[in-house]
């Protein structure tokens, strides 16, 4: 069969499989499928560049284009090799291969400048995870890979593409990343950073059919309590989140509000129960606070390591009421947050009454804590009654405090969450400490 009727032949099996794909990645799934075809590797990219790639190329701008594909592994597969999850959500001006050419920006750097730069890690990486980086297996091939893209980008010589290397000529490929107005880059990072240390604002691309997803947003989406939702329950700070991930809860007028009561709280112990993505931790920790949190959802550790830069031991996983049951100590101060409610409802395995005593046990100085309130629309059936008279009486019959503090209402009452939220933040004193 000639190279053309088996392309054809190809791309009538094809059809078939893209109208049965399904999730998030069907560009993946159908190239996958190929991959599994008797054809010769010149062919698959040829049904790639039929089926899978739009026709011509645009032009987009470079402050648009985040980091991707690497060494023959999608983004995906990159980040769990390395274990950095917010190597999709880096734009590549501020990635290593843009670095690289900033520290050889009038100067010859050392192999040893080479190998510790961010290049160099990345390369590292790639190496260790899978044994190559382009055609380089050891240190000694990574600077030789640097210099020669140094070289390039000044204009050196022309070279013949070596292995797993584009040509000059080949497009800047590219895919959008779904829910946002990025692009995620399949091919041509060298390139564009080449582009970016040029000066240039834009770049022409090639883009594929089909919408990828970073590493981050496929984290968020595993995250037990969203389901599925495209929310943010704690500030996040990565470009592909900004146009289609609201944050439900600001968290810094609660911060500001503990701040404001505390004082100075440098120097104190702290932990957060049900701390989410850990973001009060990070917070209280920048507070100079000995910061700690408990989390059931396991996925929350590396995030709260990869988006705060939080340490690891820094947020216990496992049941809240099992944890500060057995806990031995006591932390200065302890915040709650959204939690309570939940155990009046009775979707926990005990009462408020004891999730309370619990964390009564705990506090040495302050326990701060709000929860879900009659005025929400999603409660007004299910906590009728629960409004802050009602919950501050239940926090003074059911703990030891001495005095209860009612810090005003939350601002997350905004669309779409307007008639939600405005929930009230309690300050629980021991004044006697």
């Amino acid at each position: 069969m000639s190279a053309l009727a088996n392309l054809r032949a190809v791309r009538r099996r094809s059809r078939v499989v893209l109208r049965r794909l399904t999730g998030p990645s069907p560009s993946h799934a159908l190239m996958s499928a190929a991959k599994s075809l008797p054809i010769p590797a010149k062919v698959r990219v040829q049904l790639s560049t039929a089926l899978l790639r739009q026709r011509g190329s645009v032009t987009v701008p470079i402050d648009r284009l985040l980091l991707g594909a690497q060494n023959g592994w999608t983004a995906t597969e990159f980040s769990t090799g390395t274990g950095d999850m917010l190597w999709g959500s880096t734009p590549v001006s501020e990635g290593p291969h843009v670095a690289l050419l900033r520290l050889a920006d009038g100067r010859e750097p050392s192999d040893e400048e080479i190998l510790d730069s961010p290049y160099g890690t990345l390369a590292r990486r790639a190496v260790a995870t899978g044994g190559r980086y382009f055609w380089a297996t050891d240190d000694a091939g990574i600077v030789e890979t640097a210099r020669a893209f140094i070289d390039r980008h000044r204009g050196g010589a022309p070279q013949a593409p070596r292995t797993y290397q584009s040509g000059p000529d080949d497009p800047i490929l590219v895919a959008p990343v779904k829910w946002s107005g990025y692009y995620q880059v399949l091919d041509g990072h060298h390139r564009l950073a080449s582009a970016v240390q040029r000066g240039e604002r834009s770049a022409e691309v090639t883009v594929k059919r089909f919408p990828v997803t970073t590493p981050l947003q496929d984290h968020l989406l595993r995250m037990s309590w969203l389901d599925g939702t495209r929310e943010l329950y704690q500030p996040i700070d990565a470009p592909e989140l900004a146009e289609s991930w609201p944050t439900v809860r600001k968290c810094t007028d609660r911060r500001d509000k503990m701040r404001e009561f505390l004082g100075d709280p440098a120097g104190l112990s702290y932990l957060d129960v049900a701390s989410c993505y850990g973001w009060f931790v990070s917070e209280m920790g920048r507070l100079g606070m000995d910061a700690h949190g408990v989390e059931r959802d396991p996925l929350a550790v590396p995030l709260g390591q990869a988006v705060y830069g939080l340490p690891a031991g820094a947020i216990e996983t496992g049941d809240c009421v099992e944890i500060l049951g057995t806990a031995d100590r006591t932390w200065d101060v302890v915040s709650c947050f959204s939690l309570l409610h939940h155990f009046v409802l009775g979707r926990a395995s005990v009462g408020p009454e004891e999730l309370l005593r619990l964390l009564d046990r705990v506090t040495g100085r302050v326990l701060f804590l709000d929860t879900g309130q009659e005025n929400e629309a999603w409660f007004r059936t299910s906590l009728a009654g629960w409004n802050p008279s009602m919950i501050a009486d239940f926090l003074r019959r059911n703990t030891t405090f001495s005095k209860i503090v009612d810090l005003g209402p939350d601002d997350d009452a905004v669309p779409p969450y307007a008639d939600n939220y405005r929930r009230h933040l309690f300050a629980c004193v021991r004044e006697d400490r």
